[in-house]
């Protein structure tokens, strides 16, 4: 299955969820690896096992509230585990939770981490529907990082995630220029990185998702 394909047989909330929170990808996902410490197995060996419990059936509200008990208790554990979390939250329609997690952590951690903090307040900008703030927010972004994104931590990767989610909010606000150019940055930007090319590539086409087709199919209609 292609991008194409894939783009029209979701909602407009799944939409949101791709570009913003797919989230969770690239900001987040180096944010909580930031946050993490390593928690007291003797101490949190209960809460592990609701989290995994609740992991293997997240529709499951019984396992949720047990889970949610439980990493009430280990603090640490629920930093550690909060993407997948979130991801799931999202998938299951639980969008205020979800984002409440997620904005919780990022005051916190904001002066350290400042590039994948502001991706990850845009996430919530997109998921909550403000798709041209959320494009002014991420091209903003890009001119912030600008050549200091190989000497960030995970800054790369952060740095193509926020390229294609400028195309993709362009798409959405039917901006077909805007849309092209964007396209265009983005396909230099993995010409010239190989190894972050290959990582972004490869998770994609873990989900069946073949971008460097996506990419040509729109810039080709457009």
């Amino acid at each position: 299955m292609d991008l194409s394909t894939f783009f029209q047989n979701i909602s407009e909330h799944k939409k949101r969820i791709i570009i913003g929170s797919s989230s969770v990808v690239a900001g987040v996902a180096v944010l909580i690896g930031y946050l993490q410490s390593g928690p007291n197995a003797e101490m949190y060996a209960k809460a592990e096992r609701s989290f995994e419990k609740w992991e293997e059936s997240s529709h499951d509200e019984a396992l949720y509230q047990e889970m949610k008990e439980g990493l009430y208790q280990a603090p640490d554990l629920s930093k550690k585990y909060q993407s997948t979390i979130t991801q799931k939250l999202l998938i299951h329609g639980k969008v205020d939770e979800a984002l409440t997690m997620l904005g919780s952590s990022l005051s916190r951690v904001e002066e350290d981490v400042p590039f994948h903090v502001s991706y990850a307040k845009n996430s919530l900008s997109i998921e909550q529907g403000h798709m041209q703030q959320a494009l002014e927010s991420a091209v903003a972004l890009k001119e912030q990082m600008g050549n200091l994104a190989r000497n960030v931590a995970g800054g790369a990767l952060l740095y193509t995630h926020n390229l294609l989610r400028i195309a993709c909010l362009q798409q959405e606000l039917k901006n077909r220029p805007g849309e092209k150019a964007a396209w265009e940055e983005l396909e230099r930007y993995l010409e010239e990185n190989k190894e972050t090319a290959d990582t972004v590539l490869r998770n994609f086409s873990e989900n069946n998702v073949n971008l460097s087709q996506y990419i040509a199919e729109r810039k080709k209609g457009l």
